[in-house]
């Protein structure tokens, strides 16, 4: 049986850049040539979602269209369609997270959500900054998502 779910991996100035789909769209994204459940090919929806980022990175692109494909639990996709109002260039806090979703308690589990983002730019975890002043995600993706947001400011500046 041809499994639904795909993988590749591109290079952008960053490294590789790897991207999973399934049918109905991106379900990750990873820093580094990693291996991913499914086929590893190229389709119509990674190529797509590699053409945005690096649009992106490049300073040519605000917004994202290549549909998502989403998989968390009720809570982190709260969390992370909040991060996705987050207007581009700008930043909020977890404490604003919590409070926009209606759980002003749950700071600290809404930083657990940012970190378990399986799909960082696409869903903008780099705009939520920590009490040290950088993005909140992996170690691993450290570099890119603060990269994100210095190119996010630095374009808003240009305007």
């Amino acid at each position: 049986m041809k499994s639904s779910r795909t993988y590749y991996a591109y290079p952008t100035a960053y490294g590789a850049l790897t991207l999973g789909a399934s049918t109905s769209g991106i379900t990750e994204v990873h820093l580094g040539a990693v291996r991913c459940d499914g086929v590893h090919q190229a389709t119509h929806l990674t190529t797509l979602c590699a053409t945005e980022i690096l649009e992106y990175l490049a300073g040519k692109r605000r917004r994202f269209t290549v549909p998502l494909d989403i998989q968390g639990t009720d809570f982190q996709k709260q969390v992370w369609q909040a991060v996705r109002t987050i207007a581009y260039g700008h930043t909020e806090t977890p404490r604003a997270i919590a409070q926009a979703i209606g759980a002003p308690q749950s700071y600290r589990l809404v930083g657990a959500a940012l970190r378990a983002n399986p799909l960082p730019i696409l869903i903008p975890t780099h705009r939520v900054i920590g009490a040290a002043g950088y993005p909140l995600g992996t170690d691993k993706n450290a570099r890119l998502l603060h990269s994100c947001l210095l190119l996010e400011q630095r374009t808003l500046a240009k305007d």
